[in-house]
């Protein structure tokens, strides 16, 4: 995670406050988020059964190949690219940049 967040600054070309690095990564853990998920998912968690704490579920990543159809996923990609360009649909299906 660290060299992910790390290459996000240099991509949106912003700095590291590092006297707050620690901050930084204790903020986004999956313990910290999940803890903190009402303040920090869509109206609170509202749209989910559960609450928000539902919506911050098991931080597993690809999960969703197990959740969703061949025919959801081929929608989702298709959505995604439409919508966020090739280059960013990528990032965020791989989390890797072109």
């Amino acid at each position: 995670m660290p060299g992910e967040i790390r290459a996000i600054a240099d991509f949106i070309d912003c700095s590291i406050d590092e006297s707050k690095w620690e901050d930084i990564l204790e903020h986004c853990s999956f313990d910290y988020m999940k803890a903190n998920a009402t303040a920090s998912v869509p109206l609170g968690g509202a749209f989910w059964d559960g609450g928000a704490e539902t919506f911050v579920h098991k931080g597993t990543n690809g999960r969703w190949k197990d959740v969703l159809s061949e025919e959801e996923c081929a929608k989702y990609e298709d959505m995604a690219i439409k919508e966020l360009g090739e280059d960013c649909a990528g990032w965020l299906k791989t989390g890797q940049l072109p």
